[in-house]
């Protein structure tokens, strides 16, 4: 075995997406992962989305539902650390799986619930599926489309990711816990709070209204109103796409003066986007900046940005950034035997550590493949009672992390860890993060931490980091590569400082290679990897915008990559540096998708032309009044309720239809049958017939559902959303806790921290007396929140 997950044995016997996703992550780092599956496998095991999804795991048939296999699964829970399943509460109960029961003979077991909507929240006991949950939540109109009016399907599963995301972090966390306390417990990941987890950078409320983007749809090109900063998708001279991104400094005015509106644009000393455009400004930048860029190719555009620094990538397919130079020298790709395609051309696992062994994954298992093996699996030893005996509150409760990021990504990795009772500490230089003049982003992804002020660049400053980072567990940094080392924070330094120190860099495209100089903002990756491709529909160009993107996923990745190797040092006694690029990440959320053996890109899941599914048994429908319906039946089950809610029993009979594969197989028949049965109905007939049946459906809404969550107090009361009355930027309320810990809750913290506005405390605690304290203030070596009034005042729109 190899990873830092290595020795720890999952049972995943859920029956949803999510549950593969997660899983293969734990198996991609070096976790055994047994999937359980019901006979002939869940609807979608025989999609191509299996290929990357289940690789390797092992392969079990059990029905969890029939009493003898189900004592089966509790016999191979006696040697499990973790059990994944996808059962809701209700369910759970009755099949004697619920939490209470299999804390009773499994104590130390940790359990990952996937559910829709979780019990506490006004949609309990809705049926699962991404789609009807982007219908519910109003996810389907967070991005319009670029070609028509109405909700849009999600083309890429962002929400799947997201739950697979919580889930693995969630899990890893308990898994600590357990070790510390001796006691497992329930960890749910809900597809409501995967939706949540992704949103915080755009949806807040603030007394006065202030916010970096505009309200509505999140894809628009003026979304960005004012601030002086361009990131959208242009159509090149040569018809090719491009995304660019003047976050970083100066950026705005070059990219400007390499468009031809030079003379148009003002040079501004600090920071760009804390001055608003003037209205010639405005219009050169969110009007004629769209024809400026056909003046040139792509590819010369590409050169003309990298050379002025600033940010830009191109507009890819999915899987087609796998030939890319920068992922061929970091070794990215991998190549697995298939039945199908010969050889299949995949994104490596993830993670990369400094000392720890890669696994070699390998190719998926057939549904039952080792069927044959179910008496050896059984056999395995009973998992040993943890030690334990600690009383503790919080899963990552007593474990201290240093932040030294800037922008959003890596800061919101340490957020999340922060929001599981981590003592995450944000050290800022004196002109503080470039993020901050983005309030809304800004707090997003440093709600919850304390904040030090130091000015490394002095031999002062530099000892005083270098004292914390010797009391640290985790530093995290997502500097250039190299900078770290010229402001003597590089690893090689730090781990003679702290040897069981973890070191997590989160760069853009790695520590090393042609791209790893190269800026890396959001969304420039999501599009490199393909996701505007998949949000664009089978057929035509891509989308501007989609749901879900590499900042929100590389914090995922980042917070699952830092317990990873908690996990291996409490293991081992050692420290280690882990690698987790934006590019890792985000080829990571594209994993559905491969390259054949002729590296052609394969899409595993399609969205159609019209941006309203992925096949006819889940996608949007149109009805008889111009409502929107969503319908995700595609289970034997679940069509079986369609096809008596279509007074069509002879469906189930129908050998084209038998299976979920035989449907998938005929997917045109039922397009063709299934759209003027909902076009010859109203809205409200049509969810009244599919509802008898017991058919899963959702009305589309067609507006926001998030903004109007932050005014809910089931919410509030369940911390997803928290109010600060007195945040620097005043009375705020924002996106709260998205994990869900049975035994060890999160912790609902406070609003982001003021410039400073903890120096003198933190430095007490790294043993600086009193004196000492007022002597590095008195010099400008670190700096409190009274000395930063300008930084820290209010911000007004």
């Amino acid at each position: 075995m190899a990873g830092p997950l290595e020795r720890i044995f999952v049972v995943d016997a859920s029956t949803v997406m999510p549950g593969a996703i997660a899983s293969m992550m734990l198996a991609d780092h070096g976790a055994e992962v047994l999937k359980v599956e019901p006979h002939g496998g869940a609807c979608f095991a025989h999609d191509l989305t299996r290929k990357s999804w289940d690789r390797g795991k092992r392969s079990v048939e059990l029905d969890i539902r029939a009493e003898g296999d189900r004592a089966k699964l509790l016999g191979l829970l006696r040697g499990a650390d973790l059990f994944i399943h996808s059962l809701e509460t209700a369910e759970a109960t009755a099949l004697g799986l619920d939490q209470d029961s299999l804390a009773r003979d499994y104590p130390g077991l940790v359990v990952c619930a996937l559910t829709a909507y979780g019990d506490d929240t006004p949609f309990a006991g809705r049926p699962y599926g991404e789609g009807l949950a982007a219908a519910l939540l109003g996810t389907m109109v967070d991005k319009g489309s670029s070609f028509r009016t109405g909700p849009v399907y999600l083309g890429h599963p962002a929400l799947h990711y997201g739950q697979a995301f919580l889930a693995v972090i969630g899990s890893l966390s308990a898994l600590r816990a357990q070790r510390q306390t001796g006691r497992g417990q329930k960890v749910e990941a809900s597809l409501l709070d995967a939706m949540l987890a992704q949103s915080p950078m755009n949806n807040w409320w603030q007394e006065d209204g202030i916010s970096y983007i505009k309200k509505g749809d999140s894809g628009a090109v003026d979304r960005f109103g004012k601030v002086r900063l361009v990131t959208a998708m242009f159509q090149c001279g040569d018809g090719l796409y491009l995304q660019m991104h003047t976050g970083g400094a100066g950026a705005f005015k070059a990219a400007m003066d390499i468009l031809g509106f030079g003379d148009r644009i003002k040079a501004i000393k600090g920071p760009e986007m804390a001055v608003p455009l003037e209205d010639d400004e405005y219009q050169a930048a969110r009007v004629e900046i769209f024809e400026a860029f056909k003046a040139k190719p792509r590819a010369e555009w590409l050169r003309l940005f990298h050379a002025a620094d600033v940010a830009a990538l191109p507009v890819l397919e999915p899987a087609e950034v796998l030939l890319d130079d920068q992922v061929e020298f970091v070794g990215q790709r991998i190549e697995l035997a298939d039945p199908d395609f010969g050889t299949i051309h995949q994104a490596a696992p993830a993670v990369r550590f400094a000392n720890i062994a890669s696994v070699k994954p390998v190719p998926a298992p057939a549904v039952g493949a080792d069927n044959g093996r179910l008496a050896e699996f059984l056999a395995r030893p009973a998992r040993p009672a943890a030690n334990g005996g600690k009383d503790l509150r919080h899963a990552l409760e007593g474990l201290r992390i240093l932040d030294f990021s800037s922008f959003f990504a890596c800061g919101f990795a340490g957020r999340l860890m922060s929001d599981l009772g981590a003592d995450v500490i944000k050290v800022e230089t004196p002109e503080g993060d470039q993020m901050r003049p983005l309030p809304d982003v800004f707090d997003a992804a440093q709600r919850g931490k304390r904040d030090i002020v130091l000015n490394l660049k002095t031999p002062e400053g530099l000892a005083a980091a270098h004292r914390l980072i010797a009391g640290a567990d985790v530093m995290m940094h997502n500097l250039r590569p190299g900078k770290a080392d010229k402001l003597g924070i590089g690893y090689e330094a730090m781990a003679k400082i702290n040897p069981k120190l973890i070191y997590a860099y989160l760069p853009g495209y790695g520590s090393k290679g042609p791209k790893s100089l190269l800026k890396s903002f959001a969304p420039l990756v999501s599009g490199w990897t393909g996701l505007l491709c998949e949000g664009g529909g089978e057929g035509n160009p891509p989308t501007r915008s989609v749901f879900g993107n590499e900042d929100y996923n590389n914090g995922f990745l980042g917070a699952a990559a830092v317990l990873m190797a908690l996990e291996h040092r409490d293991r081992t006694g050692k420290g280690d540096y882990l690698e987790c690029p934006q590019l890792h990440s985000s080829l990571w959320t594209t994993s559905e998708h491969f390259l054949d053996a002729d590296r052609r890109p394969v899409y595993g899941m399609r969205l159609d032309k019209g941006q309203m599914g992925f096949n006819a048994l889940d996608r949007l429908y149109r009805t008889k009044d111009e409502g929107w319906l969503c319908i995700s039946c595609r289970d034997d089950r679940r069509f079986a309720a369609l096809a008596q809610a279509l007074d069509r029993p002879d469906l189930t009979a129908d050998p084209r239809f038998a299976t979920a594969r035989d449907r998938s197989a005929n997917d045109a028949s039922l397009l063709d049958t299934l759209t003027p049965f909902f076009a010859g109905l109203t809205t409200e007939e049509a969810v009244a017939k599919l509802g008898a049946a017991g058919a899963p459906c959702e009305v589309a809404r067609l507006n926001s559902w998030v903004q109007e969550v932050l005014w809910q107090d089931w919410a509030l009361n369940s911390n997803r959303v928290l109010e600060h009355h007195n945040s620097m930027y005043g009375h705020i309320r924002e996106l709260g806790l998205f994990n869900r810990l049975s035994a060890t809750p999160g912790l609902a913290r406070g609003p982001a921290p003021r410039l400073g506005e903890h120096t003198r405390a933190i430095l007490a605690e790294a043993g600086y007396g009193a004196d000492e304290i007022e002597d590095l203030i008195g010099r400008g070596i670190a700096v409190t929140a009274d000395g930063n009034q300008r930084a820290n005042a209010r911000v007004r729109a």
